[in-house]
């Protein structure tokens, strides 16, 4: 086999381990939150929690909940989860907090058990975007 087809086979290969995104049966869900059109950024001195909680058929609280990075400069977020590979596929309720001296300045209008934002995630999830102006 030349040099080349090898080369080509060894790409492939590689494209097929990547799984487009899917690691272990997770995926990495990105997205954004923005707030009156415009990403929700935070001072460095705060932060934003974003959780996402799986939702159940039988509606009772889900065994886990999986984290997402925030980055605070400009309102994106990734679903890591606990060993940072992402999640499984599933319907999810999406909680978001958001972190000041004071305490959740959303006073647990996003809490998981009652947040508004729901989504199904699977393989070609495209990036979530969480609009705080509608509920």
């Amino acid at each position: 086999m030349s040099s080349f087809w090898l080369r080509w086979l060894a790409v492939l290969c590689l494209f097929a381990c990547l799984g487009c995104g899917q690691r272990n049966g997770k995926v990495n869900i990105t997205g954004k939150i923005i707030k009156g059109g415009a990403p929700f950024a935070v001072p460095d001195e705060e932060y934003v929690r974003v959780t996402f909680f799986p939702v159940t058929d039988d509606g009772g609280p889900p065994k886990n909940t999986y984290a997402a990075s925030y980055n605070g400069k400009d309102g994106t977020f990734r679903a890591i989860g606990g060993d940072g590979q992402g999640i499984p596929p599933g319907k999810y309720r999406v909680a978001i907090e958001h972190e000041k001296k004071g305490g959740d300045a959303f006073r647990g209008v996003y809490d998981g058990d009652r947040s508004p934002f729901q989504f199904d995630v699977g393989r070609s999830s495209q990036p979530l975007v969480i609009n705080l102006d509608q509920k």
